[in-house]
């Protein structure tokens, strides 16, 4: 069936609403760690959007929140990231009345693995075309592994602990009702 004016005026609304959540944690609350990266929340809050909202506007709000942060504070990786957090979106479903079900928690293992190949495949890429040779390019490369390893362990823990806590408050059928 194919949602109403008004479901469909919501569905956006919802989706700019995590839009801006995921831009904002993703460019302003992060936790440096030890590897060098840094931990930020934007990543659960595409999980969260994606089990929440259809595919469609999940995907854009991934892809959207995810590039307004990178044009904040890191705009060289801003076309990888657009493409990365579209991805990241897809694996989780929104059908069931749950956050957190048993399929979504198991999806944040492939979605991980596009955070952490994705954003090595885009430093191969931008040191090439920086001008560094090949083996220089993919040790750097390489090297990016853990550090997005470390971000993707982090927001599956995150995403799984605020599922949890917005199923017991019965948000998402508070937010959407019968949509």
């Amino acid at each position: 069936m194919k949602p109403s004016h008004s479901n469909r005026t919501l569905r956006i609304v919802i989706a700019a609403m995590f839009s801006a959540m995921i831009a904002v944690l993703t460019a302003f609350v992060e936790i440096k760690t030890p590897t060098g990266g840094y931990i930020h929340l934007g990543d659960s809050m595409i999980y969260i959007a994606a089990c929440f909202l259809p595919m469609p506007y999940a995907v854009a709000a991934a892809a959207i929140g995810g590039g307004i942060a990178d044009l904040l504070v890191y705009p060289e990786t801003i076309l990888y990231t657009i493409v990365i957090k579209a991805l990241n979106a897809v694996f989780f479903s929104s059908k069931g009345d749950k956050l957190l079900c048993r399929r979504n928690a198991l999806m944040t293992i492939p979605s991980g693995l596009v955070t952490i190949i994705g954003y090595s495949v885009s430093k191969l890429i931008r040191q090439l075309i920086a001008g560094d040779a090949l083996h220089s390019a993919l040790v750097t490369a390489l090297w990016k592994i853990p550090e997005n390893a470390v971000q993707a362990v982090s927001s599956a823990l995150i995403f799984i602990v605020i599922a949890l806590t917005f199923d017991r408050a019965d948000i998402k059928r508070r937010m959407l009702g019968e949509l």
